[in-house]
């Protein structure tokens, strides 16, 4: 034999191999045999598994329906990108509108937007809105959490302000409350402990807030207290200053400049009363309301009366409701949310019944893993309910945001979790800080994209 041929004959057996093995790839090669089973040959399968030629799957088709095409093709283009917010108003104006518009006023003068973020444990102690809050009055201004309860089960977990409490009885929404009390927006009402001597100023039910030092929360400029109908003597006491509290509207507010960095408030009241919370907040710029429920679908929050809502809304002014939920309904053996869907649309109708003038914004559950097999994947789930989500949001007119497809969509807790930046708890379903930080600023980034774009097509419209 030649050396030209020895030399060619290591590369003739090779390429022979692999003619081979992709014609044996073209069958099933799957086959049972005394208790064992072959493989599918498939020699390209390591390659693919490590990314090169990897075909990632859309998690959503294209969408190409005209309801959410708008007269900008950057717009229309924009719309194909899942992780964008869909904007399902049925005409040329923006679902979002309302908030844009009241965003434009802050921006030019002095002027107060406001968001309601209503959710379930995936925001509880201010996660994921103490970002968003964060950015928002970096680009607009204000200074102020807003609204705090007089009471919380994870005032020890929160860091955009310091909270402590005594003396409370205490009534949610997931349980049945007593006729003569009323439940708040957040689904909680507190009522103070009463008694006859009112003179003793060291005694009565007492909260405290303190003001954290960070951007935008290092002071208290305006405090509003919010409470049910009051008769006879109600009096609370204000780091020192006493004010009677009375009213007969569903929900009454005492306001209070504060200009401090501490909050002391105790309650000497002679009758039952609901007290609901505190707002702390400044005379212009936006702020954001958490309104976290641990445990919460979202549907027990029609609970909450409408007249409430709106008395509240009477007293804060809502430019923009939120309403991120799900977590507590996905379960891996569901795959028809039907029941979900009928249910929140029922909220979703309460909800703009109760906030006639605000923007409503659907953002849908996020990834969640569940181990099987030894292994962490998606719950199976998760993407049905997303698309149920979506609906809710098509059938309303609402805007919506897919946290599961910005999250990554399939897998992608799996990677927020077991990454090299670790962005979620080992429970594969909550954020942890840096997660929450992650999807605030993310969820800002989508707000403002279509902002600005809101205020091109508002623009080219005026020139027209």
């Amino acid at each position: 034999m030649s050396d030209k041929n020895r030399h060619s004959q290591p590369f003739v057996m090779v390429f022979s191999l692999t003619i081979i093995l992709f014609a044996l790839s073209q069958f099933n090669t799957e086959y049972t045999v005394a208790g064992y089973k072959t493989k599918k040959v498939a020699p390209l399968s390591d390659i693919l598994q490590k990314g090169l030629f990897k075909k990632v799957p859309l998690t959503h088709p294209v969408i190409t329906d005209s309801i959410i095409v708008k007269d900008s093709t950057d717009f229309a283009l924009r719309q194909t990108d899942s992780t964008n917010i869909f904007d399902f108003e049925n005409d040329s104006t923006s679902a979002l509108a309302h908030f844009f518009q009241s965003l434009n006023s802050t921006k030019k003068q002095k002027h107060k937007t406001r968001i309601a973020y209503f959710g379930d444990s995936m925001i509880e102690g201010d996660l994921i809105t103490q970002d968003f809050r964060e950015c928002l009055q970096n680009y607009f201004g204000g200074t102020g959490v807003g609204y705090v309860p007089i009471t919380s089960i994870v005032s020890g977990f929160r860091t955009s302000v310091f909270h402590s409490f005594d003396g409370w009885t205490t009534y949610n929404l997931l349980e049945s409350i007593p006729s003569n009390h009323s439940l708040g927006i957040a689904g909680y009402c507190f009522v103070p402990n009463t008694f006859v001597d009112t003179t003793n100023l060291t005694a009565g039910s007492s909260v405290k807030y303190t003001a954290v030092k960070r951007n935008h929360l290092n002071k208290f400029i305006e405090t509003k207290l919010l409470y049910g109908k009051s008769e006879g003597e109600n009096y609370v006491i204000i780091n020192g200053n006493r004010y009677k509290l009375s009213g007969t509207n569903t929900v009454n507010q005492l306001v209070v400049n504060t200009s401090a960095q501490q909050i002391n408030a105790r309650f000497q009241c002679k009758s039952a009363i609901d007290i609901y919370g505190f707002s702390m907040e400044s005379d212009s710029g936006v702020f954001v309301d958490n309104f976290s429920f641990r445990g919460n679908s979202g549907l027990p929050i029609q609970k909450v009366k409408q007249p409430i809502y709106t008395a509240t809304n009477d007293c804060l002014g809502y430019d923009l409701i939120i309403l991120e939920y799900g977590l507590n309904a996905v379960n891996p053996v569901v795959t028809d949310f039907s029941w979900y869907e009928r249910g929140m649309n029922t909220v979703i109708k309460h909800m703009q019944a109760s906030f006639p003038n605000a923007s409503i914004l659907l953002i849908s559950v996020g990834d969640k893993s569940y181990r099987k097999d030894g292994v962490y994947q998606t719950d199976p789930s998760v993407p049905i309910l997303v698309e149920a989500q979506k609906r809710m949001a098509k059938d309303n007119k609402l805007a919506f945001w897919s946290l599961y497809d910005a999250m990554g969509g399939n897998g992608s807790m799996v990677k927020w979790v077991e990454g090299d930046t670790v962005f979620a708890n080992k429970d594969y379903t909550h954020f942890n800080f840096k997660g929450a930080h992650k999807v605030g600023k993310l969820l800002f980034s989508k707000i403002i994209s279509e902002y600005n774009d809101y205020n091109k097509q508002l623009n080219q419209k005026n020139l027209n």
